[in-house]
């Protein structure tokens, strides 16, 4: 899923609409893991060396699913 998918996801996703406050802290997580600019590392995790999608986002992916 790109980075652009998943806010999408979490912008229409059902239930979270109801506990605003974790909607943002959901989309701030997400917005701060984005993939550089060739898509291959997370921008946030890149000094782990971890690949886009991070550990981070692979988690939310799984429990939007």
């Amino acid at each position: 899923m790109t980075h652009e998918e998943l806010l999408e996801k979490i912008v229409n996703y059902p239930d979270i609409i109801v506990f605003e406050q974790h909607y943002r802290a959901l989309r701030a997580v997400v917005e701060l893991h984005n993939p550089t600019d060739n898509g291959f590392w997370c921008e946030l995790c890149i000094s782990s060396a971890y690949e886009y999608p991070c550990p981070t986002i692979e988690a939310i992916e799984k429990e939007l699913q």
